[in-house]
């Protein structure tokens, strides 16, 4: 009887220690931040002076990066899946991470190629009419 109540006391007492060690070694999961480089901030400056609430009804543009609805096609289209939606061009963090998608699967990626597929879609950077905005980012980048 003795050798129970110390059996299971022993239990008990290794079962404590090994809760408060989980306790003092678990880490929770630290959330990466969103990196915001310079050619980032610079589009961001451009395309709406930072205003997360930014809208062009001509061109139904949304949000910080002035997100087109043909631009969230064309990153869930690239992602092979329909991860966005119309409404994420209003959240600042979602729309970064479509400008990412778009900056990833850039070929031989510039800050200028980057700058101009962002203006004018996939093959912008062959595009005459995207050189104006490459020089509004430029001027960004004097700031």
């Amino acid at each position: 009887m003795k050798q129970t109540i110390l059996s299971l006391s022993l239990l008990a007492f290794i079962s404590t220690q090994s809760m408060w060690y989980y306790k003092l070694t678990y880490k929770q999961p630290i959330e990466q931040p969103i990196a915001i480089d310079t050619l980032l901030m610079a589009v961001m400056a451009v395309e709406s002076n930072f205003d997360t609430m930014s809208y062009n009804s001509k061109e139904n543009a949304a949000g910080v990066l002035q997100i087109r609805p043909i631009m969230v096609r064309e990153v869930n289209r690239l992602l092979g899946e329909n991860k966005y939606t119309l409404k994420d061009r209003w959240n600042k963090a979602k729309s970064i991470e479509m400008f990412n998608v778009i900056r990833s699967h850039t070929k031989n990626p510039t800050n200028q190629k980057i700058a101009r597929n962002w203006n004018g879609g996939c093959n912008g950077h062959k595009k005459q009419s995207t050189l104006k905005y490459w020089q509004k980012i430029k001027q960004q980048f004097k700031k």
